[in-house]
């Protein structure tokens, strides 16, 4: 396994746009590697919990408001990884996504949300996996998601995680 990785909990991304970027560029064969160039990739950016390895950016994971999401956040957003750097197998990375879940949570409510949310295009299995073992309460759902009508295939549903409030 790597040395212990530094993560940065619950901040501004700014300082650190030209390490998100290397750290997309390694993902660029990633099945869903357009959802991190099709649109502007920062500009609703609320903030972001990263992680470094011997100075270089090894994962990240946004929280992100749009204006089509009408005052929601959804966090665990554009969440991407350096996929060379050992992580220490499913287990940690199960680990490491629940407290990412919980930890930019607990941010979006500290900063005023109510609506948060996680989403995802495939199985909603792992989301099933946060709502269960989060110390959050969450719901599971299949929903369109706000915007996709002006994406070129229609609307598009998705696998949705939402506190419930």
């Amino acid at each position: 396994m790597g040395s212990e990785m530094c993560i940065r909990d619950s901040c501004e991304i700014d300082a650190y746009i030209d390490d998100i970027k290397e750290l997309f560029s390694k993902n660029v064969d990633h099945k869903h590697a357009q959802n991190y160039s099709k649109y502007p990739l920062f500009h609703y950016t609320a903030f972001a919990r990263m992680g470094w390895d011997q100075g270089r950016m090894v994962y990240y994971s946004a929280a992100v408001e749009r204006p089509e999401y009408n005052g929601s956040i959804r966090i665990i957003c554009r969440h991407t990884r350096d996929r060379d750097y050992d992580f220490g197998g499913r287990r940690a990375d199960l680990h490491r996504g629940l407290e990412t879940l919980d930890k930019l949570t607990q941010r979006s409510k500290d900063l005023g949300y109510t609506d948060i949310w996680v989403s995802r295009e495939e199985s909603p299995e792992l989301l099933q996996y946060f709502a269960k073992h989060s110390k959050y309460s969450w719901n599971v759902t299949h929903e369109p998601m706000p915007g996709s009508e002006n994406w070129d295939t229609g609307v598009q549903y998705q696998y949705v995680l939402r506190i419930q409030t």
